[in-house]
């Protein structure tokens, strides 16, 4: 039987990626499970400098862990060790670089962002991650209640 011990759920906030947390914390099968929750936040541009840019580093990075937190809080109930990370960058690269930092099971991802946008960015994001990772991956997408009915966090 394959060990899935540790597994990275990348998190935007959306209904989606919050399906594919509940789902995924479901999926381990081990005695001392790790559930890493990741958000990637937008890099500040190099045309912003000095206090500026620190202030708006400093306001993604609050937003990305109130973010976690959030995901942390709904699934508490999993008594699962839960980790929470944030990055800034390209989220397809944050997530396959996360994914090899911490030799990850599996990756357990939702197809949608929160906008129509944010669906066109996140589809490629999603296909991106499948064709670099280096462990297997599972796509989420309009789960229905059956899946989520023994979930925690609901």
């Amino acid at each position: 039987m394959i060990k899935v011990e540790r597994v990275l759920i990348p998190v935007d906030g959306s209904d989606s990626s919050r399906n594919a947390a509940k789902y995924g914390t479901q999926l381990v099968n081990s005695r001392n499970p790790k559930i890493y929750l990741l958000n990637v936040w937008e890099p500040i541009t190099m045309t912003i400098g000095g206090e500026m840019a620190e202030k708006l580093r400093a306001g993604a990075e609050a937003k990305s862990m109130a973010i976690l937190e959030e995901y942390k809080t709904m699934l508490e109930p999993c008594s699962m060790e839960v980790e929470l990370i944030s990055r800034s960058g390209r989220p397809d690269y944050e997530i396959l670089n996360v994914q090899d930092e911490l030799d990850c099971d599996l990756i357990v991802i939702g197809s949608r962002g929160l906008s129509v946008l944010e669906n066109v960015i996140m589809g490629s994001v999603v296909t991106r991650v499948l064709e670099g990772a280096s462990c297997p991956v599972l796509v989420t997408r309009n789960l229905r209640v059956k899946y989520l009915k023994d979930a925690c966090g609901i």
